[in-house]
């Protein structure tokens, strides 16, 4: 992620690798919810955008998507924060 880039492009890149991550894993938005322990609305806001998503929540999220490259993991950990931050100082 450049800094350079918006937080509305970064946000969107969240999303879509959360998106494709889970699809990767073969994973319905219901069975990950039930996995996390989630409502299903919850997990329907995280991929819609509509909700930001904790760190916490994210790392636990790519541990279940059972994703292993620790720079990936810290490039989204990064963008979820600099999205989270960004948003609640409107």
């Amino acid at each position: 992620m450049t800094a350079g880039q918006d937080v509305s492009t970064q946000r969107q890149r969240l999303l879509s690798e959360l998106r494709n991550e889970r699809k990767l894993a073969r994973l319905t938005q219901n069975q990950v919810a039930r996995a996390m322990e989630w409502s299903p609305s919850k997990m329907l806001r995280i991929e819609t955008g509509a909700v930001g998503i904790s760190t916490t929540d994210l790392r636990a999220l790519l541990t279940h998507y059972n994703i292993k490259d620790k720079q990936q993991i810290e490039e989204l950990v990064d963008v979820a924060r600099v999205v989270r931050t960004r948003k609640g100082s409107r």
